[in-house]
Protein backbone atom coordinates (compact mmCIF):
# COMPACT_ATOMS: atom_id res chain seq x y z
CA UNK A 1 0.00 0.00 0.00
CA UNK A 2 1.82 3.35 -1.13
CA UNK A 3 1.35 6.60 1.22
CA UNK A 4 -0.09 8.03 -2.22
CA UNK A 5 -3.48 5.41 -2.40
CA UNK A 6 -4.17 5.51 1.55
CA UNK A 7 -6.98 8.27 1.33
CA UNK A 8 -8.44 6.11 -1.99
CA UNK A 9 -7.90 2.81 0.14
CA UNK A 10 -10.34 4.09 2.70
CA UNK A 11 -12.82 5.72 0.75
CA UNK A 12 -13.23 2.23 -1.52
CA UNK A 13 -12.86 -0.21 1.64
CA UNK A 14 -16.08 2.16 3.10
CA UNK A 15 -17.85 2.09 0.06
CA UNK A 16 -17.58 -1.62 -0.10
CA UNK A 17 -18.89 -2.29 3.15
CA UNK A 18 -21.63 0.78 2.55
CA UNK A 19 -22.53 -1.54 -0.25
CA UNK A 20 -22.49 -4.42 2.15
CA UNK A 21 -25.33 -3.07 4.31
CA UNK A 22 -28.21 -3.82 1.39
CA UNK A 23 -29.84 -6.57 1.17
CA UNK A 24 -29.62 -8.79 -1.78
CA UNK A 25 -32.52 -8.68 -4.47
CA UNK A 26 -33.99 -6.08 -6.54
CA UNK A 27 -34.19 -2.79 -5.08
CA UNK A 28 -34.97 0.95 -6.35
CA UNK A 29 -32.57 3.80 -7.21
CA UNK A 30 -33.23 7.50 -7.50
CA UNK A 31 -32.15 9.54 -10.60
CA UNK A 32 -29.33 11.11 -8.06
CA UNK A 33 -28.08 7.49 -6.92
CA UNK A 34 -27.66 6.21 -9.89
CA UNK A 35 -26.12 9.34 -11.77
CA UNK A 36 -23.25 9.27 -8.95
CA UNK A 37 -23.09 6.05 -9.22
CA UNK A 38 -22.54 5.94 -13.40
CA UNK A 39 -20.26 9.21 -12.69
CA UNK A 40 -17.67 6.81 -10.14
CA UNK A 41 -18.11 3.57 -12.38
CA UNK A 42 -16.68 6.10 -15.64
CA UNK A 43 -13.93 7.76 -12.97
CA UNK A 44 -12.75 4.54 -12.01
CA UNK A 45 -12.28 2.88 -15.54
CA UNK A 46 -10.95 6.33 -16.89
CA UNK A 47 -8.28 5.92 -13.57
CA UNK A 48 -7.12 2.38 -14.22
CA UNK A 49 -7.12 2.98 -17.65
CA UNK A 50 -3.86 5.35 -16.93
CA UNK A 51 -2.72 2.86 -13.97
CA UNK A 52 0.48 0.23 -14.71
CA UNK A 53 -0.09 -2.51 -12.42
CA UNK A 54 2.11 -3.37 -9.81
CA UNK A 55 3.13 -5.49 -6.56
CA UNK A 56 1.82 -4.55 -3.35
CA UNK A 57 4.01 -3.49 -0.99
CA UNK A 58 3.58 -4.88 2.98
CA UNK A 59 1.77 -7.72 4.98
CA UNK A 60 -1.86 -8.36 4.62
CA UNK A 61 -1.95 -8.04 8.53
CA UNK A 62 -1.19 -4.71 8.69
CA UNK A 63 -3.22 -3.58 5.89
CA UNK A 64 -6.61 -4.97 7.78
CA UNK A 65 -5.53 -3.06 10.71
CA UNK A 66 -5.64 0.35 8.60
CA UNK A 67 -8.45 -0.30 7.43
CA UNK A 68 -10.22 -1.39 10.10
CA UNK A 69 -8.71 1.86 12.10
CA UNK A 70 -9.02 4.44 9.39
CA UNK A 71 -12.15 3.39 7.77
CA UNK A 72 -15.34 5.76 7.63
CA UNK A 73 -17.99 4.28 9.31
CA UNK A 74 -20.50 2.71 6.26
CA UNK A 75 -23.53 3.75 7.48
CA UNK A 76 -23.04 7.29 8.53
CA UNK A 77 -21.96 10.52 7.15
CA UNK A 78 -20.01 12.93 9.64
CA UNK A 79 -20.22 16.88 10.25
CA UNK A 80 -17.20 18.47 9.06
CA UNK A 81 -17.72 21.13 11.10
CA UNK A 82 -18.85 19.93 14.02
CA UNK A 83 -17.43 15.63 13.38
CA UNK A 84 -21.39 15.02 14.48
CA UNK A 85 -22.28 11.44 13.15
CA UNK A 86 -25.57 11.55 10.90
CA UNK A 87 -27.82 8.30 9.45
CA UNK A 88 -30.45 9.76 7.60
CA UNK A 89 -30.83 12.52 4.78
CA UNK A 90 -33.31 14.79 6.63
CA UNK A 91 -31.70 15.04 9.38
CA UNK A 92 -28.52 15.90 7.70
CA UNK A 93 -30.27 18.83 5.79
CA UNK A 94 -31.30 20.30 9.10
CA UNK A 95 -28.05 20.00 10.61
CA UNK A 96 -26.79 22.03 8.17
CA UNK A 97 -29.51 24.40 8.38
CA UNK A 98 -28.23 25.01 12.38
CA UNK A 99 -24.55 25.56 11.22
CA UNK A 100 -26.14 28.03 8.58
CA UNK A 101 -27.95 30.07 11.29
CA UNK A 102 -25.02 30.00 13.71
CA UNK A 103 -23.24 31.40 10.73
CA UNK A 104 -25.89 34.51 10.23
CA UNK A 105 -25.96 35.18 13.57
CA UNK A 106 -22.28 35.44 13.88
CA UNK A 107 -22.21 37.37 10.68
CA UNK A 108 -24.66 39.77 11.53
CA UNK A 109 -24.37 42.95 13.18
CA UNK A 110 -25.31 42.99 17.03
CA UNK A 111 -28.58 45.00 17.57
CA UNK A 112 -27.32 48.38 19.66
CA UNK A 113 -29.00 48.10 22.88
CA UNK A 114 -30.19 51.73 23.71
CA UNK A 115 -30.23 52.48 27.21
CA UNK A 116 -31.84 55.68 29.26
CA UNK A 117 -29.53 55.95 32.53
CA UNK A 118 -28.40 59.66 31.78
CA UNK A 119 -29.52 63.16 31.75
CA UNK A 120 -31.19 64.35 28.83
CA UNK A 121 -31.24 60.20 27.46
CA UNK A 122 -34.91 60.79 26.67
CA UNK A 123 -35.98 62.81 23.51
CA UNK A 124 -37.24 65.75 23.96
CA UNK A 125 -41.06 66.52 21.98
CA UNK A 126 -43.18 69.46 21.69
CA UNK A 127 -46.27 67.88 21.34
CA UNK A 128 -49.87 69.44 22.29
CA UNK A 129 -51.39 68.23 25.48
CA UNK A 130 -54.07 65.40 23.90
CA UNK A 131 -57.29 66.98 24.29
CA UNK A 132 -58.98 64.65 26.52
CA UNK A 133 -56.58 65.32 29.25
CA UNK A 134 -56.52 69.34 28.43
CA UNK A 135 -60.54 69.04 29.12
CA UNK A 136 -60.36 67.34 32.03
CA UNK A 137 -57.72 69.81 33.53
CA UNK A 138 -60.08 72.49 32.57
CA UNK A 139 -63.30 70.90 34.61
CA UNK A 140 -64.14 71.81 38.40
CA UNK A 141 -61.85 70.07 40.21
CA UNK A 142 -63.73 69.87 42.99
CA UNK A 143 -67.14 68.68 41.14
CA UNK A 144 -64.80 66.30 39.72
CA UNK A 145 -63.32 64.60 43.03
CA UNK A 146 -66.90 64.11 44.11
CA UNK A 147 -67.42 62.11 41.53
CA UNK A 148 -64.69 60.19 41.33
CA UNK A 149 -64.58 59.22 45.01
CA UNK A 150 -68.42 58.24 44.56
CA UNK A 151 -66.85 55.81 41.77
CA UNK A 152 -63.95 54.52 43.52
CA UNK A 153 -65.69 53.73 46.38
CA UNK A 154 -68.64 52.43 45.36
CA UNK A 155 -66.52 49.68 43.16
CA UNK A 156 -64.40 48.84 45.96
CA UNK A 157 -67.40 47.77 48.40
CA UNK A 158 -69.49 46.22 45.74
CA UNK A 159 -71.07 43.36 46.77
CA UNK A 160 -70.73 41.67 43.43
CA UNK A 161 -66.91 40.75 44.42
CA UNK A 162 -66.90 39.03 47.25
CA UNK A 163 -69.98 37.17 45.60
CA UNK A 164 -67.61 36.34 42.13
CA UNK A 165 -64.66 34.81 44.40
CA UNK A 166 -67.13 32.59 46.31
CA UNK A 167 -68.90 31.33 43.15
CA UNK A 168 -65.68 31.13 41.34
CA UNK A 169 -63.98 28.71 44.53
CA UNK A 170 -67.24 26.95 44.56
CA UNK A 171 -67.21 25.95 41.10
CA UNK A 172 -63.44 25.14 40.97
CA UNK A 173 -63.15 22.87 44.30
CA UNK A 174 -64.88 19.64 42.87
CA UNK A 175 -61.40 19.88 40.82
CA UNK A 176 -59.17 21.45 43.51
CA UNK A 177 -60.59 20.68 46.76
CA UNK A 178 -57.86 23.35 48.10
CA UNK A 179 -58.76 26.32 45.67
CA UNK A 180 -58.80 29.58 47.37
CA UNK A 181 -59.09 32.44 45.28
CA UNK A 182 -57.24 35.76 46.79
CA UNK A 183 -58.88 39.08 45.35
CA UNK A 184 -55.92 42.29 44.52
CA UNK A 185 -56.41 45.12 41.98
CA UNK A 186 -57.65 48.41 41.61
CA UNK A 187 -60.66 47.04 42.73
CA UNK A 188 -60.01 45.88 46.19
CA UNK A 189 -57.17 49.47 47.07
CA UNK A 190 -60.04 51.25 45.86
CA UNK A 191 -58.71 53.05 42.65
CA UNK A 192 -61.02 51.31 40.37
CA UNK A 193 -63.79 52.40 37.63
CA UNK A 194 -66.92 50.83 36.65
CA UNK A 195 -65.17 49.75 34.04
CA UNK A 196 -61.97 47.60 36.32
CA UNK A 197 -61.86 43.96 35.99
CA UNK A 198 -61.74 42.14 39.16
CA UNK A 199 -57.88 40.53 39.54
CA UNK A 200 -58.21 37.20 41.40
CA UNK A 201 -55.11 35.19 42.27
CA UNK A 202 -56.15 31.34 42.03
CA UNK A 203 -54.47 29.36 44.48
CA UNK A 204 -55.10 25.83 43.14
CA UNK A 205 -52.36 23.38 44.88
CA UNK A 206 -51.02 25.61 47.85
CA UNK A 207 -49.38 27.68 45.94
CA UNK A 208 -49.43 30.97 47.35
CA UNK A 209 -45.49 31.28 48.88
CA UNK A 210 -44.30 30.42 45.41
CA UNK A 211 -41.82 28.30 44.14
CA UNK A 212 -38.71 30.11 42.13
CA UNK A 213 -37.52 27.17 41.32
CA UNK A 214 -40.09 25.44 39.34
CA UNK A 215 -39.40 22.02 37.26
CA UNK A 216 -39.84 21.87 33.47
CA UNK A 217 -42.61 19.22 35.00
CA UNK A 218 -43.87 21.68 37.63
CA UNK A 219 -44.14 24.41 35.13
CA UNK A 220 -46.04 21.84 32.24
CA UNK A 221 -48.13 21.22 34.92
CA UNK A 222 -49.31 24.36 36.03
CA UNK A 223 -50.08 25.29 32.20
CA UNK A 224 -52.14 21.99 32.05
CA UNK A 225 -54.30 23.05 35.06
CA UNK A 226 -54.86 26.40 33.46
CA UNK A 227 -55.97 24.51 30.73
CA UNK A 228 -58.20 22.45 32.18
CA UNK A 229 -59.81 25.07 34.24
CA UNK A 230 -60.31 26.63 30.75
CA UNK A 231 -62.40 23.79 29.35
CA UNK A 232 -64.27 23.52 32.53
CA UNK A 233 -64.80 27.26 32.86
CA UNK A 234 -66.14 27.14 28.64
CA UNK A 235 -68.54 24.46 29.68
CA UNK A 236 -70.19 26.59 32.65
CA UNK A 237 -73.50 28.86 32.33
CA UNK A 238 -71.79 31.32 34.54
CA UNK A 239 -68.52 31.88 33.32
CA UNK A 240 -67.19 32.52 29.55
CA UNK A 241 -63.64 32.85 28.60
CA UNK A 242 -63.03 36.26 27.05
CA UNK A 243 -58.97 34.63 26.46
CA UNK A 244 -56.28 32.97 27.97
CA UNK A 245 -52.81 34.29 27.68
CA UNK A 246 -50.64 30.87 28.83
CA UNK A 247 -47.21 32.39 27.29
CA UNK A 248 -46.91 35.83 29.40
CA UNK A 249 -44.35 36.17 32.56
CA UNK A 250 -47.70 35.76 34.72
CA UNK A 251 -50.40 33.66 32.69
CA UNK A 252 -53.89 34.94 33.10
CA UNK A 253 -57.10 34.30 31.89
CA UNK A 254 -60.03 37.05 31.02
CA UNK A 255 -63.10 35.42 32.41
CA UNK A 256 -66.53 37.47 32.19
CA UNK A 257 -69.24 36.49 34.71
CA UNK A 258 -73.05 36.20 33.33
CA UNK A 259 -74.58 36.79 36.59
CA UNK A 260 -72.71 39.69 38.18
CA UNK A 261 -73.34 42.59 35.68
CA UNK A 262 -71.02 40.53 32.97
CA UNK A 263 -67.73 41.57 35.64
CA UNK A 264 -65.01 41.19 33.59
CA UNK A 265 -62.00 38.80 36.08
CA UNK A 266 -58.82 38.46 35.34
CA UNK A 267 -57.28 35.53 36.32
CA UNK A 268 -53.63 34.45 37.80
CA UNK A 269 -52.20 31.40 39.06
CA UNK A 270 -48.43 31.86 40.28
CA UNK A 271 -48.29 33.47 43.65
CA UNK A 272 -49.67 35.72 46.23
CA UNK A 273 -47.06 38.61 45.37
CA UNK A 274 -49.56 40.69 44.05
CA UNK A 275 -52.25 39.73 46.65
CA UNK A 276 -49.35 41.26 49.25
CA UNK A 277 -49.24 44.09 46.88
CA UNK A 278 -52.78 45.04 47.00
CA UNK A 279 -52.80 44.63 50.85
CA UNK A 280 -49.87 47.26 50.72
CA UNK A 281 -51.36 49.49 48.76
CA UNK A 282 -54.43 49.49 50.64
CA UNK A 283 -52.75 49.82 54.04
CA UNK A 284 -50.44 53.21 52.50
CA UNK A 285 -54.10 54.72 51.19
CA UNK A 286 -55.84 53.84 54.62
CA UNK A 287 -52.84 55.86 55.83
CA UNK A 288 -53.01 58.89 53.68
CA UNK A 289 -56.03 58.73 52.05
CA UNK A 290 -55.19 61.62 50.05
CA UNK A 291 -52.61 59.78 48.04
CA UNK A 292 -55.40 57.42 47.35
CA UNK A 293 -57.45 60.67 46.04
CA UNK A 294 -54.57 61.40 43.92
CA UNK A 295 -54.29 58.22 42.16
CA UNK A 296 -58.03 57.94 41.25
CA UNK A 297 -57.76 61.70 39.81
CA UNK A 298 -54.55 60.83 37.82
CA UNK A 299 -55.94 57.46 36.07
CA UNK A 300 -58.68 60.33 35.04
CA UNK A 301 -56.03 62.26 33.82
CA UNK A 302 -53.94 59.47 32.38
CA UNK A 303 -57.18 58.31 29.58
CA UNK A 304 -54.40 57.39 27.55
CA UNK A 305 -53.50 54.94 29.32
CA UNK A 306 -49.32 55.43 29.22
CA UNK A 307 -49.52 54.62 32.95
CA UNK A 308 -51.55 51.64 34.15
CA UNK A 309 -53.22 51.95 37.66
CA UNK A 310 -50.17 49.84 39.55
CA UNK A 311 -47.52 52.34 38.63
CA UNK A 312 -49.79 55.29 39.18
CA UNK A 313 -50.25 54.21 43.05
CA UNK A 314 -46.29 53.60 43.61
CA UNK A 315 -45.24 56.63 41.61
CA UNK A 316 -47.90 58.30 44.49
CA UNK A 317 -46.76 56.56 47.50
CA UNK A 318 -43.02 57.19 46.40
CA UNK A 319 -43.71 60.90 46.49
CA UNK A 320 -45.68 60.57 50.14
CA UNK A 321 -42.05 58.82 50.74
CA UNK A 322 -40.12 61.65 49.95
CA UNK A 323 -42.32 64.15 51.32
CA UNK A 324 -42.29 62.00 54.49
CA UNK A 325 -45.37 61.46 54.69
CA UNK A 326 -45.50 57.35 54.66
CA UNK A 327 -42.96 55.07 55.78
CA UNK A 328 -40.61 53.21 53.20
CA UNK A 329 -41.60 49.11 53.07
CA UNK A 330 -38.20 48.75 54.03
CA UNK A 331 -39.18 50.32 57.44
CA UNK A 332 -41.90 48.49 57.90
CA UNK A 333 -39.76 45.00 57.29
CA UNK A 334 -37.11 45.98 59.80
CA UNK A 335 -39.26 43.43 62.42
CA UNK A 336 -38.31 39.62 60.96
CA UNK A 337 -41.18 38.34 62.59
CA UNK A 338 -43.49 40.06 59.82
CA UNK A 339 -41.85 38.31 57.26
CA UNK A 340 -43.93 36.50 54.58
CA UNK A 341 -41.14 35.00 52.16
CA UNK A 342 -43.02 34.44 48.42
CA UNK A 343 -40.56 32.56 45.59
CA UNK A 344 -37.65 34.60 47.91
CA UNK A 345 -39.05 37.84 48.33
CA UNK A 346 -40.33 39.37 51.54
CA UNK A 347 -43.88 40.71 51.22
CA UNK A 348 -43.94 40.89 54.75
CA UNK A 349 -44.68 44.24 56.61
CA UNK A 350 -46.06 46.21 59.88
CA UNK A 351 -48.95 47.87 59.80
CA UNK A 352 -48.64 51.00 62.01
CA UNK A 353 -50.48 54.12 62.12
CA UNK A 354 -49.51 57.58 61.59
CA UNK A 355 -48.78 58.40 65.13
CA UNK A 356 -46.92 55.17 65.84
CA UNK A 357 -45.11 56.28 62.81
CA UNK A 358 -44.73 59.95 64.05
CA UNK A 359 -45.85 61.08 60.63
CA UNK A 360 -49.43 63.56 60.09
CA UNK A 361 -51.91 63.08 58.10
CA UNK A 362 -51.92 65.23 55.22
CA UNK A 363 -54.91 67.46 54.05
CA UNK A 364 -54.94 68.89 50.74
CA UNK A 365 -57.28 70.05 48.08
CA UNK A 366 -56.95 68.21 44.98
CA UNK A 367 -55.07 70.64 42.90
CA UNK A 368 -52.80 70.72 45.44
CA UNK A 369 -52.21 67.36 45.53
CA UNK A 370 -51.96 67.20 41.19
CA UNK A 371 -49.81 70.22 41.05
CA UNK A 372 -47.23 68.24 43.70
CA UNK A 373 -46.98 65.19 42.23
CA UNK A 374 -46.06 67.03 38.44
CA UNK A 375 -44.03 69.70 39.96
CA UNK A 376 -42.09 66.22 41.11
CA UNK A 377 -41.66 64.59 38.29
CA UNK A 378 -41.33 67.27 36.07
CA UNK A 379 -38.40 67.42 33.73
CA UNK A 380 -36.85 70.01 35.61
CA UNK A 381 -38.03 70.38 38.94
CA UNK A 382 -34.91 69.17 41.02
CA UNK A 383 -36.61 66.70 43.22
CA UNK A 384 -36.49 63.32 41.06
CA UNK A 385 -34.79 62.61 37.57
CA UNK A 386 -37.27 59.98 35.85
CA UNK A 387 -34.13 59.55 33.05
CA UNK A 388 -31.54 58.94 35.84
CA UNK A 389 -33.41 57.64 38.63
CA UNK A 390 -35.69 54.86 40.25
CA UNK A 391 -38.96 54.87 41.48
CA UNK A 392 -38.05 53.12 44.68
CA UNK A 393 -41.17 52.35 47.24
CA UNK A 394 -38.61 49.80 48.76
CA UNK A 395 -36.60 52.55 50.35
CA UNK A 396 -38.60 55.66 49.77
CA UNK A 397 -36.96 59.24 50.70
CA UNK A 398 -33.60 57.54 49.62
CA UNK A 399 -32.60 58.26 46.08
CA UNK A 400 -31.48 55.90 44.00
CA UNK A 401 -29.93 55.54 40.36
CA UNK A 402 -30.57 53.55 37.59
CA UNK A 403 -27.05 52.74 37.74
CA UNK A 404 -26.97 51.10 40.83
CA UNK A 405 -28.04 47.64 38.96
CA UNK A 406 -24.72 47.66 37.08
CA UNK A 407 -23.58 43.92 36.66
CA UNK A 408 -21.28 42.06 37.33
CA UNK A 409 -21.00 42.58 40.97
CA UNK A 410 -23.79 44.98 41.65
CA UNK A 411 -21.54 46.68 44.00
CA UNK A 412 -24.08 50.17 43.91
CA UNK A 413 -27.12 48.38 45.41
CA UNK A 414 -28.28 49.98 48.82
CA UNK A 415 -27.09 47.73 51.12
CA UNK A 416 -30.36 47.37 52.53
CA UNK A 417 -30.78 45.69 49.24
CA UNK A 418 -29.04 42.51 50.29
CA UNK A 419 -31.88 39.47 48.65
CA UNK A 420 -31.57 41.22 45.41
CA UNK A 421 -27.48 41.24 45.10
CA UNK A 422 -27.79 37.80 46.13
CA UNK A 423 -31.28 37.40 43.77
CA UNK A 424 -29.15 38.88 40.65
CA UNK A 425 -25.58 37.31 41.26
CA UNK A 426 -27.04 34.06 41.31
CA UNK A 427 -29.93 34.93 38.22
CA UNK A 428 -26.79 36.14 36.23
CA UNK A 429 -24.82 32.86 36.00
CA UNK A 430 -27.83 31.01 33.95
CA UNK A 431 -29.19 34.03 32.22
CA UNK A 432 -26.69 35.74 29.63
CA UNK A 433 -29.56 38.41 28.73
CA UNK A 434 -29.49 41.75 30.83
CA UNK A 435 -33.26 42.21 30.21
CA UNK A 436 -34.31 39.05 32.23
CA UNK A 437 -32.28 40.77 35.15
CA UNK A 438 -33.46 43.87 36.01
CA UNK A 439 -34.71 46.25 33.69
CA UNK A 440 -32.95 49.41 35.23
CA UNK A 441 -31.88 50.64 30.88
CA UNK A 442 -35.44 51.75 30.04
CA UNK A 443 -37.02 55.07 30.08
CA UNK A 444 -38.97 54.50 33.25
CA UNK A 445 -37.98 52.36 36.24
CA UNK A 446 -40.78 51.82 38.89
CA UNK A 447 -39.51 49.42 41.58
CA UNK A 448 -41.90 46.89 42.64
CA UNK A 449 -41.39 46.90 46.56
CA UNK A 450 -41.73 43.10 47.37
CA UNK A 451 -40.02 41.36 43.83
CA UNK A 452 -37.20 44.20 43.61
CA UNK A 453 -36.31 42.33 40.53
CA UNK A 454 -39.30 43.89 38.55
CA UNK A 455 -39.64 46.92 36.90
CA UNK A 456 -43.28 47.34 36.78
CA UNK A 457 -42.75 50.31 34.15
CA UNK A 458 -40.42 48.39 31.60
CA UNK A 459 -42.71 48.54 29.18
CA UNK A 460 -42.84 51.98 28.83
CA UNK A 461 -41.20 52.71 25.18
CA UNK A 462 -38.92 55.64 24.65
CA UNK A 463 -41.72 57.81 22.58
CA UNK A 464 -44.35 57.28 24.96
CA UNK A 465 -42.07 58.00 28.16
CA UNK A 466 -41.40 61.49 26.26
CA UNK A 467 -44.45 62.42 25.95
CA UNK A 468 -45.19 61.89 29.90
CA UNK A 469 -42.67 63.79 30.56
CA UNK A 470 -43.47 66.94 28.85
CA UNK A 471 -47.27 66.43 29.32
CA UNK A 472 -46.60 66.48 32.76
CA UNK A 473 -44.82 69.66 32.63
CA UNK A 474 -48.10 71.03 30.53
CA UNK A 475 -50.35 70.04 33.51
CA UNK A 476 -48.61 71.61 36.09
CA UNK A 477 -48.39 75.29 34.25
CA UNK A 478 -52.51 74.38 33.60
CA UNK A 479 -53.36 72.85 37.23
CA UNK A 480 -51.34 76.32 38.24
CA UNK A 481 -53.75 78.80 36.20
CA UNK A 482 -56.67 76.37 37.35
CA UNK A 483 -55.41 76.79 40.90
CA UNK A 484 -56.44 80.76 40.63
CA UNK A 485 -59.90 79.88 39.76
CA UNK A 486 -61.16 76.94 41.95
CA UNK A 487 -58.73 77.31 45.00
CA UNK A 488 -59.51 76.13 48.17
CA UNK A 489 -60.08 73.00 49.97
CA UNK A 490 -62.92 70.76 49.86
CA UNK A 491 -62.64 67.84 52.08
CA UNK A 492 -63.16 64.46 50.82
CA UNK A 493 -64.26 61.10 52.68
CA UNK A 494 -62.39 58.86 50.55
CA UNK A 495 -63.67 55.76 53.27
Amino acid sequence: MSNQYLTTNVLLETLSLNLDTYASGPKEIDTLTLTQVEKLIEKMQQFLSDCTLVPFVGDAQTRDKLMKNFCQKPDTVRCQMCSKFINKYEAAIEHIKQHEEQLNQLLSPKPIIKTFVKKNCIPRTNEKLPKKMRKFLTKNPNILVVEVAIECTYVQNDIDNDRALKDLETFLQPYYPAVKCYPFGSRIVGTGSFSSDLDVFVDLNNVYYGNREKTLQEEVALTESIKHIETILSRSREWSIDAAILNARVPVMRIVSSIYDKLRCDLTFSNGLAHRNSLLLKYMFGLQPTARQLVCYLKCWNRESCLNSYTLSLMVIYLYQCRKLLPSVAQLQEDATNDIIIDGWNAGFATPTLEELGLNLWQSSILDLANMFFDFYRVDGGHFSVETQVVCPFLGNVPVKKSSFEPPNYDGLPAQMGRLKNYLLAKQQVETNPKHLFANHRPFVVQDPFELSHNVAKAIPVEIASRLMHWIDLSMALVADMKEEFDGFTPIDFH
